[in-house]
Parts: C-alpha cells; structure tokens; sequence
C-alpha cells in the first residue's frame, strides 16, 4: 500500500514537476540513510512552520512547470520562445520574489524560526530575480500570452492595415451580398484559407463573378469574387507581416531570456524542491500528524537509551511516556483508512451543501413544491449519513513495544483489526524515514530501519507442495 501513499502525498504538490518529484522522492524509500532522513523531518517540520505563519504565500499551483521547462528548453536549443511559455517564466520570478519576502518575513519571528527556516529556504532566498526581465516580458507579452501592439512599431503599422483591410472586404462582402437579386439563393461570408469569400446555397448561379474555391450539394459553392481578389491578396501579405514583426519581437525577447538562463533553472529547481517538502508538509497537516523522534537503535545492544519525558495530558499516558520504549506510537491511524473516512465525510458535507443551496434556490424562483419535498428528503438522508460518519471514525492503534522486545505476536479472531495494525506500523516506518508526519498522537518514537519487510497473503501452492506455513516460511527465508 506503500504506492496509495506516495500518490497521496504528491497529490498535495501544487505543480506537476513538484507531484512528480514527489512521488519519485517517496518510492526511494530504501535507500534513505539515517542522516538524510533526519534532514527531510527537518525540511518537513519547517515547511509546517512556514505555512502556519505564511498560508498562501506557499501555494504553488499557479505555476505552470511545463511552460517553464519548455521555454527553458527551447531557449537553451536556439529556438524561438512562445508567448505563454515567457508569462509562465515572469509567473515563477514573481512567485518566487513574493516567496522570499514572506520567508524572510517568517525568519525574523524568532530565532528558532531562523534556525528551522534557513536550511532549507538558503538557497531559494539567495536565487537572483531579475526585475529588469521580467519588465521586458510584461512589456512585449500580454497576460494571454500574445504578443502586444507595442512590441515593436513595426508591428503595430502591420495590424492596423490588417484592420483596415479586413474591414474594407467586409464592407465588401456585404454590399454585394446586398447588391445580389437571386431570391432563390441564400448567401453569407465565410473565410478559406484566411481568405474572404461567400457561401452560397440554391439552385441559380451567383450573381457577381467569381472563382470558385470549392462546392458540394449539401455545404453549397464557396465563391471569392473576383473584385475581393487584390483586398484579399493584400490581406494575406499583410498578415505575413504581422507574423514576421511577431517573430522578430520574441526572438529580441529569446535573446534577452537566454542571458538570464541560469538563474532561471535555479529558480524552477528550487521551486520544485520546496513545492516537495511543502507537499509532505500539507500532508501531514491535513491528517493532523505528529513530528516523529526517529532514533538509530545502538545495533549492538538491539535497544535505545531511554525515552525523555514528554508532558502528557492523563497520568497514565505520562507513566508511559517515561518509560524507556523501543516503539512509542500512540493513537495510530492506518494512512489510507483515515484519508478514506475524511474523503468520504469532505464528499458527503460538499453534497448536503448543495442540496441546502438547490432547495432555497427553488424557495427563491417558487418552482415545483414536490421536486422540492424529494430534495428535502434526500437532504435529511444525507444529515444522516454526515452524522454516521462523524461518529464511525477510524479507530486508532497503540503500539508500545518495550526495549527488550525483539519480535512481536499479534493474535486474535478474524476481521479483528491483526494485518491493518501490522501495515500501520510498517507504514508509519516508512513515512519517518522519507520525512513525513506520523499520523498519531504526540509523543510518537520510532527507529529507523534500513528495511521493512511485508509478507502477508496465503502463501499456499499445491504445485510446489507448498502447505501455508511452508509458504510463508520459504518467502520469510
């Protein structure tokens, strides 16, 4: 289930490099060493701190990634950049100078929040924006991604013949369809192949002279007149040289990006870094985890000097707490059977939402009283079902395993709740190590292992002679 998991996590990333990364990141698991994974609960705890004090400051899903990538391909390969690809890379410079006056912001709190904060923000307040080209941009880019009048003289001349030749052909096109005595014919412009012309449908002829473009029973005879011919061809000649003004103004611009190509990489590699750490941060968040004490066990001695003490809200669990455990991870909750319930109870708030909002609506316009009834009915039916689900949460585990155990024996009836316990924990392992919140009650302790092995399933297989127990015995060995 390790997979679902790392396909949750991502889902929290705001761009689809920061997903990808994610989810990339958390499949490499195995190859983690203590000290890395001490580093990403670090990343992850200032991540949370960050959001707390920052909130939309870190939201990531208004960057387009792709674009940036693109542009930043097509520059570094001596094309010719797009108009929406140089709005993607003005839109990751202004995030990423709003970002570090938020993030300096957070830093001067205290000096705890510097000391979290700076390790992993370091880079990315260093990282060089370049206002000058982000002006260049704006000036010849429009936020749609076209290129403006005022991006070069040139170009501005060339659209306006272009507007008044378009004009001229439709003042054109509609005289003649005036001027046009044939009641049996229906008539009307339309463009081919950039060019003015008109449709006509019916059985006569047209009555202006004309070249015929193309004909069918059904789509009627397309007709340029031979009077629209010069107008025509002129428009086509203006409208190359839009392109070409257009192509000149983002070369110019190409130019101008390529000079600043480096620290743009920069800014997208830092930016799909921290969109990573932020997504295990809104994580962890979201299911209300706790930051892990993940610990090396001393190998020799297979146990762990004891436990600090943590404040505790009943005096048992601070009994517990004190005592020196291998594993400590109260209330534990399987990942995929909390988000499960919470999706289900976000879907069924959203619906009665909406069924709240259709009947006063129907109040408002007085429409059907019955249809109405059925919607209060289903409503009360949903109230029902939200109050269902509040009730029903998922029940929390605890795992308390002494120092001086080694191997653990869950038994128990059957649907009794033995393989979720055994994938919570497992789980929980491998989300410590990978940097992410546990999802249980403070305090959590955990070691770090190198590895987790599962094998869970019926093992049995009459073709190898294989009896459950052997099964299970040879895939252990």
């Amino acid at each position: 289930e390790w997979g679902k998991v790392c396909r949750a996590v991502a889902s929290f990333a705001g761009t689809a490099h920061g997903r990808e990364a994610t989810e990339k990141q958390l499949w490499g698991v195995e190859s983690v060493s203590y000290e890395r994974s001490r580093k990403l609960l670090r990343e992850t705890e200032a991540a949370v701190r960050l959001l707390g004090s920052s909130g939309g400051a870190l939201d990531f899903s208004g960057l387009d990634t792709v674009a940036v990538e693109s542009a930043i391909n097509c520059v570094s390969g001596g094309s010719v950049i797009k108009g929406q690809e140089a709005m993607a890379v003005v839109s990751l410079m202004l995030f990423v100078e709003s970002l570090q006056v938020t993030i300096r912001a957070a830093m001067k709190q205290d000096e705890d929040s510097h000391n979290l904060l700076l390790p992993l923000t370091e880079t990315i307040l260093d990282a060089v924006v370049s206002k000058l080209l982000v002006k260049s941009i704006q000036d010849v880019i429009d936020d749609d991604g076209s290129v403006k009048d005022t991006a070069s003289p040139e170009l501005r001349r060339y659209r306006d013949q272009v507007q008044a030749l378009e004009s001229r052909l439709c003042q054109l096109m509609d005289k003649l369809i005036r001027n046009a005595d044939n009641e049996a014919s229906l008539s009307e412009v339309s463009i081919v192949n950039g060019r003015c012309c008109i449709k006509i449908t019916g059985d006569k002829s047209s009555s202006f002279d004309g070249l015929l473009l193309s004909s069918g029973s059904d789509a009627g005879s397309m007709i340029e007149p031979i009077i629209a011919v010069p107008l025509n061809d002129e428009l086509q000649g203006a409208r190359a040289l839009v392109v070409r003004a257009e192509l000149e103004a983002l070369s110019k611009l190409t130019d101008k990006i390529l000079l600043e190509l480096d620290n743009i990489q920069i800014l997208m590699q830092e930016t799909v870094t921290l969109d990573k750490v932020t997504a295990r941060a809104r994580y962890s968040i979201a299911y209300d985890g706790t930051l892990p004490d993940l610990y090396l066990p001393n190998i020799e001695h297979g146990i762990v000097n004891a436990a600090k003490d943590e404040p505790a809200s009943t005096t048992s669990s601070a009994q517990l707490t004190k005592r020196p455990w291998k594993l400590f991870i109260p209330n534990a909750y399987h990942p995929l059977l909390l988000q499960q319930h919470q999706e289900n109870l976000r879907r069924t708030k959203k619906d009665v939402a909406s069924a709240t909002a259709e009947i006063r609506r129907r109040r408002i316009y007085g429409q059907d009283i019955a249809e109405e009834d059925q919607l209060a009915s289903e409503l009360d039916f949903m109230k029902i079902r939200v109050s269902e689900l509040e009730r029903n949460h998922p029940i929390p585990v605890d795992f308390m395993i002494a120092e001086e155990t080694t191997v653990l024996v869950i038994t128990g009836p059957n649907t009794g709740g033995k393989t979720i316990s055994l994938k919570t924990v497992g789980l929980a392992s491998l989300m410590a190590k990978i940097g992410l919140y546990i999802l249980a009650s403070e305090p959590v302790k955990i070691p770090w292992f190198d590895a987790v092995y599962a094998d869970i399933g019926d093992e049995q297989s009459l073709t190898q002679s294989l009896s459950t127990f052997s099964g299970h015995l040879k895939q252990i060995g």
